[in-house]
């Protein structure tokens, strides 16, 4: 790009310097990035040589059959990526918005809610817009919350986020956790306590919980600290799989949302027991960067999500409350 009109004095980068230096970056070679880009090593030296001269400073040292990024060209290689998505999420916006959203979208998934809904997601999206390519990714709290700070992915959906700079978090729905039991204990249970347990009698049984960081760990240690009170747990394992299979056998109990569990109660192999209000409630979010751009696929794969979160509680497939 050139000066125009009046722009006197001021510089702007080319394009076609900036993309050839964004891909000798990344592949830290003028080798490899020539292959890809399908020009001659020495036009690409030339583009990076006369983006340096532009700005004043050295970005790339070579080192070795290869070459590494100075300090500024570690700030400038981090915007071009920035850049080069956000141009290519232009294009696709414009020519979506005359015919249909297109584009990658990212998402990511607590395991809670990942086994019922990614499906009917992916369902959907293939119908509806079968343009948007979804990449979905599964983890826990703190890899997702990872995830979305380092734009790894562009949704991200978090039981009990927390608040951090340069996040939008947007609360969808409060799901109230339940008391998870195999069906050999569950009449006993509902004998001594009733119809829902209190928080008391539940943090005296043996419990089978996440360790920290898990958010469901952080909730209950909390929920405990606030009445003066200390939960028996018994065994820490990360992963639901696990838990239930450890829970059925009879071997402890664990403490999760209907929705991650609806399969199981469905099939017998175990039971949710409501736990008293009020009780421990996990509330689920849709969070993205404040400073990404939100591109017509990732409006729209959004709305799905909403979608099919009420769709699910409508079945009572997920129990709880949605937040408007």
């Amino acid at each position: 790009m050139r000066p125009i009109g009046p722009c006197i004095g001021l510089h702007f980068m080319d394009f076609q310097d900036l993309h050839a230096f964004a891909n000798v970056a990344r592949h830290e070679s003028y080798a490899r990035a020539a292959i890809e880009l399908r020009i001659a090593q020495s036009a690409l030296s030339r583009r990076v040589a006369r983006l340096e001269h532009q700005l004043g400073t050295k970005l790339l040292e070579r080192v070795g059959r290869g070459v590494r990024l100075t300090e500024a060209g570690r700030v400038l290689q981090e915007r071009a990526e920035h850049l080069m998505r956000d141009l290519e999420a232009i294009e696709a916006d414009v020519q979506g918005l005359a015919k249909e959203p297109t584009g990658l979208v990212r998402v990511a998934f607590p395991p809670a809610t990942s086994e019922i809904l990614a499906p009917l997601l992916v369902s959907s999206c293939r119908s509806r817009f079968p343009r948007i390519s979804l990449h979905l990714r599964e983890g826990y709290s703190n890899f997702i919350h990872d995830w979305i700070t380092r734009d790894e992915v562009d949704i991200a959906l978090l039981y009990n986020p927390e608040e951090g700079a340069g996040l939008d978090i947007s609360p969808i729905f409060d799901s109230p956790l339940h008391l998870i039991v195999p069906p050999s204990a569950k009449d006993e249970i509902l004998h001594r306590e009733g119809p829902s347990i209190g928080v008391k009698a539940l943090f005296d049984l043996p419990l089978i919980l996440p360790s920290r960081p898990h958010s469901l760990r952080l909730l209950v240690e909390r929920c405990a600290a606030e009445r003066g009170l200390q939960p028996k747990i018994v065994n820490e394992v990360v992963g639901s799989r696990a838990t239930n299979a450890l829970v059925a056998a009879g071997l402890g109990y664990t403490i999760f949302s209907y929705a991650g569990v609806y399969a199981e109660v469905a099939a017998g192999s175990l039971c949710a027991i409501p736990v008293k209000k009020p009780g421990l409630s996990w509330r689920l979010s849709m969070v993205h960067r404040t400073s990404a751009r939100t591109s017509y696929a990732v409006m729209e794969v959004k709305r799905l999500i909403t979608e099919h979160i009420d769709i699910l509680r409508d079945r009572e497939h997920w129990l709880g409350e949605r937040n408007t």
